[in-house]
């Protein structure tokens, strides 16, 4: 039996119930327990059921929590999930599979994978994500696919996630027993918590399989991560979770040269980020909040000497002022 995870919080009525189609839609029989985890969301998950078969409906299983984050949220479902599940298939409530990416995923496991994800492609980007990273399968084909199934090794994968992760978390399946007691981490609630639950899986014994077919469309609805803005809070609170994952995921590869290496350019490009969207703020006359703003340079002091002097001390300037 498959289990089927989906955090839900959402301002816009139907887009859950667009999720919940494309899983009613998949091709195949394929026993199903979808669970709908509601974080407080402004539009109830229960509404979300309307027009949806009967059947597929006795699937359903709304579970509720105070708004912790999609990380939190997973968790739960996790800690729910029935004992008669063997593989769980991630999928946020804002996207929708393609009608056969369960049956990849499936075909992934009988040859024996226990870790699968595909390409994906957001409504408003022009490339999927695995061509805007780069990425390529280097594994050999699966046996009997039909040329979009492929082999990838664990370690050049974690490579990739450290980088530019190619890894989209609704695309991903993985066999329950390799999770196990793991979870997601909910201190970061805008960015890397599933790039750090990805990473500690493939550190285990993991055989990942991977589709280069787009088997997920990635929607609009409510996402700190993939829609923020430019010069604003939330777009610094972003960038504040990608650097504490960036800091995090280094110490679990200390050993590990070329990560680490990755990590500190990563970081580097995200000490610019930051700070442009503080010249942003300036601009805007729009200054964050202090906490955002000593929270990143109490990790990174150094993150204004990548600005020309000029707009280093601008943001000085106004740091000083807010803080008197």
């Amino acid at each position: 039996m498959i289990g089927v995870v989906i955090p839900y919080f959402q301002r816009t009525p139907g887009l859950l119930n667009r999720a919940l189609r494309s899983v009613a839609a998949q091709e195949g029989q394929h026993p199903l327990q979808v669970y709908v985890v509601d974080d407080s969301s402004p539009v109830p998950a229960e509404g979300e059921l309307a027009g949806l078969d009967e059947a597929f409906t006795r699937c359903v299983t709304i579970l509720r929590q105070p708004n912790g984050g999609p990380g939190a949220a997973r968790n739960l479902a996790l800690d729910r999930m029935a004992a008669g599940i063997d593989f769980v298939a991630f999928l946020d409530s804002d996207d929708a599979w393609s009608t056969d990416h369960l049956n990849s995923a499936v075909a992934a496991f009988a040859a024996g994978a226990t870790f699968y994800f595909a390409d994906y492609q957001r409504e408003e980007d022009p490339q999927s994500r695995f061509a805007q990273c780069g990425f390529r399968p280097d594994g050999a084909p699966l046996a009997g696919s039909d040329g979009t199934l492929f082999w990838c090794d664990a370690r050049m994968l974690s490579r990739h996630i450290m980088l530019r992760s190619p890894i989209g978390t609704p695309t991903v399946a993985v066999r329950r027993d390799k999770i196990g007691g793991m979870r997601f981490n909910t201190r970061l609630r805008s960015a890397g918590e599933d790039s750090i639950f990805w990473l500690e899986l493939l550190r285990a014994d993991i055989k990942v399989a991977c589709n280069t077919a787009t088997e997920v469309a990635v929607g609009r609805g409510v996402s700190v991560f993939n829609h923020r803005s430019w010069g604003n809070a939330a777009a610094l609170r972003t960038i504040l979770d990608e650097m504490r994952a960036q800091l995090h995921l280094r110490r679990h590869f200390i050993g590990d040269g070329e990560l680490v290496a990755q990590s500190r350019t990563q970081c580097r490009a995200l000490d610019q980020a930051f700070c442009l969207n503080l010249l942003g703020c300036i601009r805007r006359g729009n200054w964050p909040p202090s906490h955002l703003v000593l929270a990143y340079l109490g990790q990174r002091p150094w993150a204004l000497l990548r600005l020309p002097p000029a707009a280093a001390g601008a943001i000085v300037r106004k740091m000083r002022a807010s803080a008197r």
